[in-house]
């Protein structure tokens, strides 16, 4: 027992006494030795304190101090490991160096607070495990070999100083970078388990079991334990929780290693191909591309009308039995090839897609683009040019409310399980298209209006296909082609700046601007980027859908909750209920990290909800993607990825947008402290319903 819980502490406290030989501050050893036998002096109290009184800590206590104590040690050693990234260019780059600057910055006391904190954690558990055993077997047996074990970690930590001091500077430092990290995700890892077991932190369901393989009791479990946290049976929010810790820490050192002016992940845009004589621009240049394919997806959604109004008989989709891939016939499912088409196929693909290349459905494929064009042809035939959009329908409250109302009467009214209902809803959505478009100018309907087209404008942000213009070769355009358009395929339906493209969330990948743009400029391409890049910042931030991204939390929670409490509510209370109170305590988040960061509460607001978008698309697969998930029976497992992965994607974001809002290090830190809170909030909600489970520490 002592050997394996002293052999952490003992491997971080050498590593930390080479790193000080390392930058010529072997004076600060003392802080080191102060803070681990001040932690080993403590430990052998707390011991002997339990011994006497007969009254170990137990279960829930025991469980939680371990896991808190854990959490703070991760805490102070991320601050290490960021202060030696600091360093470590100066480090490589001159062979004298020194502490000093560590040390009038404070970092010494942490680094003293990081000794204590490893050695006491591991001393508490120690204490813990020892003196429950003594009351129990006492005698001198269990302190003999309580030495031994301590005796041999020991070996272990001066193995890892001296080993580590052969090392050139700057691997050095990379070397025990990596491993400091690795350790720091294990503390994670395990105060997270630990956490779990004294119900601090939601329970959640095991993803894997290698004990058969390798236990957690077998010599190398152990050692893989200490090291990186390894646990043969990992809770869902423990691995949850273990990578997030490296995806921070990481997102960490690349903004410490960049200028103050740079932008974090500010990254390349990566065009395909040099000029249009590419493949794909043959492709995407065609002139009648975005026509025919429109028109062949709204004959199948014709079909599929046809199919539901008249029950016409389909084979195995005639209600006759259930479906050969799954059973979708049920209590809410009607066995309908409809109801099949639309909500099991064609919305999960539409969601998932839309994250990988962009609103590729608005300019490619969906049908009612052209019956806008269509209606919009007709009215200005009749009439003459249509009127500009509206002011009202500019101002940005349009585009939401129309995909939260439609999502009401979705959920209120059987529309998903009776295949009649949902054609008549399909059949209302295209006639309001069309009025829309005969009155209002082309791009109306796409851009303000449509509901499909709300629900895709955000997720496409996270796309990282992108199309755009080469600055360059733009500004030197007179004609802008790209912008006014041409005989050959007309102007961009949305009315966009091609040139000037930031954001995809109105761009529809319809490549009118590529078309029209000459093919010795080739100036608009389309590429790769960092998925979500343009959040990072983020550039183009809009107050409404900053705002748009609250509420929907609220109303996913209200569409997709496993609540009791929230069943028995009324479905309009609980559906406007939620989505008020979603956006209320947004408003009051912005407050606080306004009030934190210096920050102007407009902009707050209008920033921060990007936050909150990755998992607020994964809440939305869970919510939406119900009738598809049940279907394949995924739930669980998909729920699962989608949520971590959500969360994961959601850090990277806050540590940019906290950054890029934020001007010094210490509001960043006072602000990402009510992120973190938000962001674990949320998290631990959905994992509460989609992958709950029981969790016992074992280790």
């Amino acid at each position: 027992i002592t050997a394996r819980e002293s052999l952490e502490a003992s491997l971080l406290i050498g590593i930390m006494l080479s790193c000080l030989v390392r930058t010529n501050g072997r004076e600060h050893w003392k802080a080191v030795w102060l803070g681990a036998l001040s932690a080993g002096l403590l430990s052998i109290i707390l011991a002997a304190s339990i011994v006497l009184t007969i009254g170990s800590l137990e279960g829930v206590v025991q469980e939680a101090l371990e896991g808190l104590v854990m959490l703070a040690a991760a805490a102070v050693l991320t601050y290490v490991l960021l202060w030696f990234r600091h360093h470590g260019s100066e480090i490589h780059n001159s062979v004298q160096f020194s502490l000093a600057t560590a040390v009038s910055a404070g970092s010494s006391g942490a680094i003293a607070l990081l000794s204590f904190l490893a050695v006491f954690r591991e001393g508490v558990e120690t204490a813990l495990y020892l003196s429950a055993m003594s009351v129990d077997n006492p005698g001198v047996g269990i302190w003999l070999g309580a030495t031994a074990g301590f005796v041999t970690a020991a070996s272990g930590g001066y193995v890892a100083y001296r080993g580590s001091r052969i090392l050139k500077p700057g691997t050095f430092f990379k070397v025990t970078g990596f491993v400091l990290t690795i350790f720091g995700a294990g503390m994670v890892g395990q105060g997270t388990l630990a956490l779990q077991a004294a119900g601090l932190f939601p329970g959640t369901i095991t993803i894997w079991d290698t004990s058969s393989a390798l236990s957690d009791t077998s010599t190398l479990g152990t050692i893989l334990r200490t090291l990186v946290g390894y646990s043969a049976t990992p809770s869902l929010l423990q691995v949850i929780l273990w990578a997030g810790y490296l995806v921070l820490v990481l997102t960490l050192f690349r903004d410490v290693g960049e200028s103050k002016s740079a932008t974090l992940y500010s990254e390349p845009f990566h065009p395909v191909g040099t000029d249009y004589h590419h493949r794909l621009y043959s492709v995407i240049r065609w002139p009648r591309l975005t026509t025919p394919i429109p028109v062949v997806m709204g004959a199948i959604l014709l079909g599929l009308v046809a199919v539901a109004l008249l029950d016409i008989n389909v084979g195995d989709f005639d209600n006759q039995g259930p479906l050969r891939l799954g059973q979708f016939q049920g209590p809410e499912n009607d066995n309908n090839l409809f109801n099949f088409a639309i909500w099991v196929a064609w919305l999960p693909l539409l969601s998932v897609g839309t994250v990988l290349v962009g609103r590729l459905w608005c300019g490619n494929l969906c049908p009612l683009r052209l019956v806008t064009e269509t209606a919009r042809g007709l009215a200005d035939r009749i009439a003459g040019k249509g009127s500009a959009s509206s002011p009202y329908l500019r101002l940005g409250w349009l585009l939401p409310l129309t995909f939260i109302v439609i999502t009401f009467f979705i959920k209120w009214w059987p529309i998903q399980s009776v295949a009649w209902y949902g054609a008549i809803m399909f059949i209302a959505i295209f006639v309001l298209a069309g009025v829309v478009g005969f009155f209002f100018r082309q791009g109306t309907w796409c851009r303000y209006v449509c509901p499909i087209g709300g629900w895709l404008a955000r997720i496409a942000r996270l796309s990282p296909l992108s199309l755009r213009a080469s600055s360059s070769v733009c500004s030197t355009c007179a004609s802008q082609p790209c912008v006014r358009g041409t005989a050959i395929a007309g102007r961009c339906p949305v009315f966009l700046n091609p040139s000037k493209l930031e954001s995809n969330r109105h761009c529809l990948k319809c490549w009118k601007c590529v078309t029209n743009c000459p093919e010795e400029k080739a100036a608009l391409r389309l590429g790769w980027r960092f998925p979500g890049a343009e959040l990072l910042k983020p550039y183009a931030p809009d107050l409404w859908e900053s705002l748009f991204v609250a509420s929907l939390m609220g109303m996913y929670i209200a569409t997709g909750h496993r609540s009791p409490e929230l069943a028995s509510l009324p479905w309009p209370l609980a559906f406007f209920g939620l989505i008020f109170l979603a956006t209320i305590a947004y408003l009051g988040f912005s407050a606080i990290v306004a009030v934190l960061g210096n920050v102007p509460f407009r902009r707050a607001v209008a920033n921060f909800g990007y936050v909150f978008l990755p998992l607020e698309f994964s809440t939305a697969i869970l919510a939406f993607g119900d009738d598809a998930l049940e279907f394949f029976g995924i739930t669980q497992a998909a729920g699962s990825v989608f949520l971590g992965l959500g969360f994961l994607w959601s850090i990277v974001i806050a540590t940019s947008i906290v950054r890029s809002q934020c001007q010094s290090t210490g509001k960043r830190v006072a602000v990402g402290i009510p992120v973190g809170i938000a962001l674990l909030s949320i998290l631990f909600l959905w994992l509460s319903w989609y992958a709950s489970g029981t969790v016992t520490d074992i280790t």
